[in-house]
């Protein structure tokens, strides 16, 4: 069994390489679309949120969309942003501007983060009410999921014609 410090440290980095989309950007363009059926960077955001709250809740909420269980609380930890189809015919906007967002997704790792990890836990570790799921497993996935929306958040950029830094 190995412990789960090689797979935080990757959830780390692309939590990171997603707060580097935030460079330079305005308010303006934090929940501009680029197109109806392109999420905006702040929708992207809000949806990593949602998803670092409720895979680190242990156990699982039930039933699934239950948010009085998860112990992480914000405005952004909302059913809305659970998936693409839940909110793409109907644009989501939060009165919130890229440094307000960008400081909620880092407290919002930053828990995610310390639910994980305060209990003592191996990768192969089952996390409670979700069958065949390891601590390993989802941190991995967290990982992943967050650098796949940076890549899309990188995207919304260059829709609007932004130069960012190297992507």
């Amino acid at each position: 069994m190995a412990n789960l410090d090689l797979l935080i440290k990757a959830w780390d980095e692309a939590l990171w390489e997603f707060t580097l989309v935030f460079n330079g950007l305005s308010d303006e363009d934090v929940w501009r679309r680029p197109s109806p059926q392109l999420l905006s960077i702040g929708e992207l955001t809000a949806h990593v949120c949602y998803y670092e709250a409720v895979m680190t809740t242990d156990p699982a909420p039930t039933p699934k969309g239950s948010l009085d269980q998860i112990p992480i609380k914000s405005i952004l930890i909302d059913p809305r942003f659970d998936y693409y189809t839940t909110n793409v015919d109907d644009a989501i906007v939060v009165d919130m501007g890229a440094q307000d967002l960008l400081g909620e997704l880092k407290r919002i790792h930053a828990e995610a983060k310390a639910e994980a990890t305060k209990v003592p836990r191996d990768s192969d570790d089952p996390i409670g009410g979700r069958e065949n799921s390891t601590w390993g497993g989802y941190i991995q996935y967290l990982g992943f999921h967050a650098a796949y929306h940076a890549g899309q958040a990188y995207s919304v950029r260059h829709f609007f014609g932004h130069k960012t830094e190297d992507n």
